[in-house]
């Protein structure tokens, strides 16, 4: 009977995964409630505080992770979760701290480093944003959002021609990296190099149809007047 039972509760748990990665979140959050109120099963604590996440309920997530961490002080998931929440949440001191352990607990964690970057890169800390995208590409030269973060970094920091450099790099690993394409091109502005900005917005404009409606919206009277002229 324990063996039958311990069967069910790994079928529940398998199914409330399965329809978490689906996107059907109402759902997930059910199947892993059935199994967290029969046994309190970690992996399932960890999946409803996930779908809580994804629901917007920030603050029954942050129940759930603290309550995780508090058992377990040594599982990075729980801190990187835990950071995605306090970020999205806009605390963004507690996610920095959760970054911060996390990177830590795992120094060679390249998509940790690159959060930890962004989050700097939101608070307009840019030295320190250049520092941990530094150590993202350190763990992976192939990253092309530890390059983009690097971009970034020098971007906002007046460093055209650096931005420009390790832009050209974030496009080579992902040409169709739309924000990537678009700080090149503020870049090239920046730098005064007209020619090879409009490039850039062009490739831009072409490649997302939304982005061109903003674009014309917001400049068509720029355009009207240059037409008239």
């Amino acid at each position: 009977m324990a063996k039958q039972s311990k069967t069910n509760k790994s079928n529940v748990l398998k199914e409330a995964w399965s329809t978490y990665y689906k996107g059907d979140f109402d759902a997930a959050l059910q199947l892993f409630d059935q199994v967290v109120k029969k046994n309190k099963d970690v992996s399932a604590r960890y999946g409803k505080a996930c779908t809580l996440f994804r629901t917007a309920d920030h603050e029954g997530a942050i129940e759930q992770l603290n309550a995780l961490i508090k058992e377990d002080a040594s599982n990075p998931d729980y801190y990187h979760t835990r950071a995605m929440v306090h970020g999205a949440s806009e605390d963004y001191k507690r996610a920095r701290k959760d970054l911060e352990k996390l990177t830590v607990l795992e120094p060679s964690n390249g998509e940790a480093w690159c959060d930890l970057g962004g989050l700097h890169l939101v608070m307009g800390d840019y030295k320190e944003a250049a520092v941990c995208f530094e150590r993202s590409a350190d763990a992976d030269k192939r990253c092309a959002c530890a390059w983009m973060g690097k971009g970034l970094s020098a971007l906002f920091a007046r460093e055209y021609k650096k931005a420009i450099d390790y832009l050209d790099i974030a496009l080579k690993l992902d040409k169709k990296n739309g924000l990537a394409i678009m700080a090149r091109a503020e870049s090239y502005f920046a730098g005064k190099k007209e020619k090879e900005a409009l490039k850039d917005l062009k490739q831009l404009l072409a490649m997302d149809s939304e982005f061109k409606e903003r674009f014309l919206d917001v400049h068509s009277e720029e355009l009207a007047g240059n037409a008239d002229g």
